[in-house]
């Protein structure tokens, strides 16, 4: 079978290897409202204890939609475990560029862990999440505050999309999109690990992608774990980040130091 090159492939070809959607489980909406409903009712300042572990989520949705509202539906979770969490907000597209969201989350990292002073700090992220964690850890503002990046379902060379209606609000040309695109930067992770998840049924230009990403990073000295979660989707694997039963919350808990017992 001849392995899909995006760059010679129709743009509507494109468009549907770069939308999950189009692979997961069940509908887009389904998933959305799970988000919704296990993060309603949710103070996200109970979530937040100083000198615990401390788990920050970046939310996916290709930069434009989504909010740490409909992120904290690790809730139950992160308290049976005995860790902080805290989940990112972005200014989304149009209002904002990608190298403005990775800036703000930059910013609010440092700012959560100078303020709850955890002592062991992982900064996990979905999809266009993924990607935003990615860009972060190559900041040195991080270096040293991070133990770990869980990057799940992540897209690092973002030019694919230049063709696709995902585009319409990012703005971006083959040159941006490079420009912000870990895959084809200098590998940077501020000494943290780094775990490289995708799902069963994300498209095959995300398993793709993240392999590639993983190899890119251990070429360079990271040590970087790379799977492909059986029987999850790009919108339910983020369930696991403090699951045991797991191999990415497995990892996760393991970089967090087990959770405060």
């Amino acid at each position: 079978m001849t392995a899909f090159d995006w760059r010679r492939a129709a743009p509507d070809e494109v468009d549907r290897q770069y939308s999950p959607s189009r692979f997961a489980r069940k509908p887009l909406d389904a998933h959305l409202a799970d988000y919704a409903a296990r993060s309603a009712g949710v103070d996200p300042a109970t979530l937040l204890v100083p000198g615990r572990p401390l788990l920050v989520y970046v939310h996916g949705g290709y930069w434009q939609r989504l909010s740490a509202a409909d992120s904290r539906f690790l809730a139950d979770d992160a308290r049976r475990r005995g860790v902080s969490l805290h989940a990112v907000d972005y200014t989304l597209a149009p209002a904002a560029t990608i190298p403005r969201m990775v800036e703000e989350c930059i910013v609010d990292v440092v700012a959560i862990a100078a303020r709850l002073a955890p002592p062991r700090v992982v900064v996990a992220g979905c999809s266009a999440g993924a990607h935003l964690a990615a860009m972060c850890a190559r900041d040195p503002r991080l270096a040293g505050r991070v133990h770990g990046y869980a990057l799940l379902s992540g897209i690092y060379d973002l030019r694919p999309l230049v063709v696709t209606p995902t585009n319409d609000p990012l703005g971006l040309d083959d040159a941006s999109a490079a420009a912000i695109s870990p895959l084809l930067l200098a590998p940077e992770t501020g000494g943290a690990r780094v775990l490289c998840a995708a799902a069963e049924h994300d498209p095959p230009e995300f398993v793709r992608q993240n392999a590639e990403y993983a190899d890119r990073l251990r070429a360079a000295g990271t040590r970087v774990d790379a799977v492909v979660v059986g029987g999850r989707d790009h919108f339910d694997l983020p369930y696991d980040l403090l699951d045991d039963r797991t191999e990415v919350g497995g990892w996760t808990l393991e970089l967090l130091g087990g959770g405060a017992r």
